[in-house]
């Protein structure tokens, strides 16, 4: 039994402060069973992190990371199968891949037995039923049944299926093993908590199954029609202020925390993260890169700035966007003929819609003195093309010499020859070679 100190007693006033029919199941049995220990550890945080947070919810939060790490579904199903006969533990074990790499078929279990399907089928369905309905059972899966309720809870009561086996193992590895026993637990002896959902434009969820989730579609809707508005990949942070601009997300506001929002988010098909972990819808190229020029301009604008078509190659192999090696020949002959890509340098590209100008030092330097209206000193010109061409100096000193195109007057500053002989403006085409 847990005896309050004095100093404590002022802080359980916060947790007095809840009224039972404003709690849920969870919240009230944490208040009447707080081991000394979460308490202590609670009370602790309380005072070092200041007024952010109840007391109840750090009790909590305190909970659930004692029961993750002590989490072992595997462990669990091994208890759980010592009520059963020799054969009964063998079939579910060869069924659900419990302890073994593979799910086995029912005529392959019947014929080790020398029994029909339909037996191994009944053998299954008994064993099933009895775990279901003993008393042994539901002890065993007493923790687990008050973590699911809490770590869902936290989601909005629902969670994608990846994601929450993630969170179970939160403080352990996620092996073959550990996941096939809690696919068991949740799908077999579990059914009266949560359920499993997929559908039309849902990826599988699992849910409280008592949850109520009107809010969910709208959610989504919402969010589709911000990411369109924007155009492009969105961060976390970016999406969900223009969320809580929606008249919608602001009405209910006290229901959708950012968490639920983005566990709603999370299980729709139209919806998808990128390997940087930006928003957008997943038939974009820049969300689910599947051409390789989609590739090099999710790499490059992730960048941010020029890079070498290698270097490029390279990037795209790091983050793994598929099955699919990229290999420097295919990626440069992208770059080149793609009008989206400029070449700055020697085999290195940058983006146009950077304001980088295509064409060769010449055209760069014809497009400066056009903009800047006037003639320009030569170290003006140089640093100026320096900003669009990653070249030597040298370089643009040579193309400077091109009396067809420049004439330097007598002060040194330099203007168009086409300027000189008052013509009208020269037509400049074409990307920088290979060879600048």
């Amino acid at each position: 039994m847990l005896v309050l100190q004095s100093s404590t007693t002022g802080l359980l006033g916060q947790l007095c402060y809840y009224h039972p029919r404003n709690l849920t199941e969870l919240q009230q049995n944490a208040i009447f069973n707080i081991d000394s220990n979460l308490w202590s550890m609670a009370v602790e945080q309380q005072s070092s992190a200041g007024s952010g947070g109840s007391l109840l919810d750090r009790v909590l939060l305190s909970q659930q990371s004692v029961a993750l790490e002590h989490f072992d579904p595997a462990d669990i199903v091994n208890e759980l199968l010592k009520q059963l006969s020799t054969k009964e533990t063998d079939v579910l074990r060869r069924r659900f891949a419990l302890g073994q790499e593979e799910r086995e078929t029912l005529e392959k279990i019947g014929q080790r037995y020398h029994v029909t399907r339909e037996r191994v089928r009944q053998i299954e369905r008994w064993a099933i039923d009895r775990l279901r309905h003993s008393g042994p059972t539901r002890t065993l899966l007493h923790d687990l049944d008050v973590l699911l309720q809490q770590v869902l809870e936290e989601h909005g009561g629902l969670m994608r299926a990846d994601e929450l086996f993630q969170a179970l193992h939160s403080h352990s590895s996620q092996t073959a093993q550990s996941q096939a026993a809690i696919e068991f637990l949740l799908h077999e002896l579990m059914t009266e908590k949560v359920e499993r959902r997929s559908g039309l434009g849902m990826k599988p969820y699992w849910k409280l199954r008592f949850g109520s989730f009107e809010l969910m579609p709208q959610v989504i809707a919402e969010a589709e029609r911000v990411i369109r508005e924007v155009g492009k990949p969105m961060d976390r942070d970016r999406l969900l202020a223009g969320l809580r601009q929606r008249p919608l997300i602001r009405e209910q506001a006290e229901q959708l925390s950012d968490q639920i929002i983005l566990s709603y988010l999370s299980v729709a098909k139209s919806i998808e993260r990128n390997p940087y972990g930006e928003y957008g819808l997943r038939s974009w190229g820049s969300i689910i890169p599947r051409r390789m020029h989609d590739k090099i301009l999710l790499v490059m604008r992730k960048h941010g700035q020029p890079l070498h078509f290698q270097e490029i190659t390279q990037k795209i192999n790091e983050m793994g966007f598929d099955q699919r090696q990229a290999y420097p020949p295919t990626v440069h002959n992208e770059l080149i003929l793609n009008d989206e890509y400029v070449l700055v340098g020697r085999g290195i590209y940058a983006l146009r819609e950077w304001g980088y100008q295509p064409g060769v030092v010449a055209d760069v330097l014809a497009s400066t003195l056009r903009q800047a209206g006037r003639p320009l000193a030569r170290e003006e010109l140089v640093e100026k093309v320096l900003q669009q061409r990653m070249v030597k100096r040298n370089t643009i000193h040579l193309a400077l010499t091109n009396k067809q195109r420049f004439h330097r007057l007598p002060d040194g500053r330099y203007e168009l020859v086409e300027s000189a002989s008052g013509h009208g403006p020269l037509l400049v085409k074409g990307k920088i070679s290979s060879a600048e």
